[in-house]
């Protein structure tokens, strides 16, 4: 991982412009393969020779490669790219309140295979059963193939330094030294990410080819609480050592409930899963098991529940209004939303818009908001934050196939 500034500022896998770059390429390059160097100047607006620059880089290291020549125009005919899957593979965890998910992705980004397991017990003793259910996969079903890197993605502050979870208040995890006991058993290098930070950065490499030239982007996660990203200048925003902190936990009512962090009415108190199931629960006076998710309250307002279509709208008014704070401040090009709640788009989107009306945002209407681009964002962003470092570090890739508990160089 590369250092910033001396006060500790990082960038999480995508230090330079050059490596920013070398995302969006191999995107483009995924998306439309059989693509030519011509095309990727077209989409990104870079220049010819930067263009050459960058993907002569990517197929000295085996990440790209010649195939068939296109349609010339006229002079010598271009020889169309493509990626070479079959690279290396990473492994990605997503680790949520209730559930973790890993998976095992080739070089493409696609993911091959996709586990679950209940996220419960003290963080030591779950992270060693994750690290049980990983090898036992690895071993049984990918036993030649090479693994270049895991990437995490978690709720919380993160020391970027060690891979240490300083707090996630929604897990209770304090001071865990995530970083060393996954690499200790699983013997890959491993990159720790918030889950926010995550599902932005997982709109680099899985978004729309349209808009590759989005320079800043706001990606608001809708989980057991609420998570921003952000994309500046086509850059992931991490902030310090300590990462971004997050704007779910910025206070829009001071006599509000108290959030997990200690202080009260945290737009996370108003605008996250939790609470929007928990405001049904409220609405419909409904106490105890068997409790309403939010997935059965959305299909509950498709049928034209009353009581479920008013705790979705009331999310979405607190929803608008937080973007539209944060809209005002930051002015992104594109707003994107994820998590269970976009299942209910069509409910929540009309009210979204309508918070974002002000004199000082021009335009409002041409604000780009949309959902994210993949189900689960924070899963698929620990792809590219784990393809990322490995473009970085190609020495670090594994030379034999996987062995538990080591690094095979």
């Amino acid at each position: 991982m590369k250092s910033g500034n001396q006060n500790g500022f990082k960038m999480v896998g995508v230090g330079d412009v050059r490596d920013i770059n070398q995302t969006i390429f191999l995107h483009l390059i995924r998306e439309r393969q059989p693509i030519s160097r011509a095309d990727i100047s077209k989409y990104t607006g870079l220049r010819a020779g930067t263009v050459s620059a960058i993907v002569n880089r990517l197929i000295k290291r085996n990440l790209v490669y010649e195939g068939t020549e296109g349609k010339s125009s006229g002079g010598r005919p271009p020889k169309n790219l493509y990626i070479n899957a079959e690279s290396f593979y990473v492994l990605a965890i997503d680790i949520g309140v209730s559930d973790t998910v890993f998976a095992v992705s080739d070089f493409n980004g696609r993911i091959l295979q996709q586990n679950s397991i209940l996220t419960d017990g003290s963080p030591e003793e779950f992270l060693n059963r994750l690290a049980d259910e990983i090898e036992n996969v690895l071993k049984t079903q990918y036993p030649q193939a090479r693994f270049g890197a895991v990437g995490v993605s978690i709720p919380g502050l993160i020391d970027r330094e060690t891979g240490t979870i300083e707090i996630s208040p929604n897990l209770e995890w304090k001071n865990v030294p995530l970083r060393a006991i996954l690499s200790k058993r699983l013997g890959l290098p491993i990159f720790v990410e918030n889950d926010a930070n995550a599902a932005a950065f997982s709109e680099l490499w899985y978004g729309p080819i349209t808009e590759a030239k989005v320079r800043t982007l706001l990606f608001i996660l809708v989980v057991e609480g609420l998570g921003t990203g952000l994309i500046i200048n086509g850059e992931l925003h991490v902030g310090s050592r300590r990462g971004l902190g997050g704007f779910g936990h910025m206070s829009i009512d001071l006599n509000g409930e108290l959030c997990s962090c200690g202080r009260r009415g945290c737009w996370e108190t108003f605008a996250s899963e939790r609470a929007t199931v928990e405001r049904y629960h409220r609405v419909t006076a409904k106490q105890g098991p068997p409790y309403v998710e939010l997935n059965d309250l959305v299909a509950l307002a498709n049928k034209n529940d009353e009581r479920a279509l008013q705790s979705l709208r009331m999310t979405a008014e607190y929803l608008g209004e937080g973007i539209s704070n944060l809209a005002h401040g930051l002015l992104p090009e594109m707003v994107v939303i994820g998590g269970n709640i976009t299942a209910a788009w069509h409910i929540i989107e009309p009210i979204i818009r309508e918070r974002l009306q002000s004199k000082y945002i021009l335009e409002p209407g041409k604000l780009m908001i949309r959902t994210a681009s993949v189900q689960r964002p924070s899963l698929y962003g620990a792809i590219p934050i784990a393809l990322q470092n490995c473009f970085q570090s190609p020495s670090q890739l594994m030379k034999t196939p996987y062995r538990a508990g080591r690094i095979a160089i």
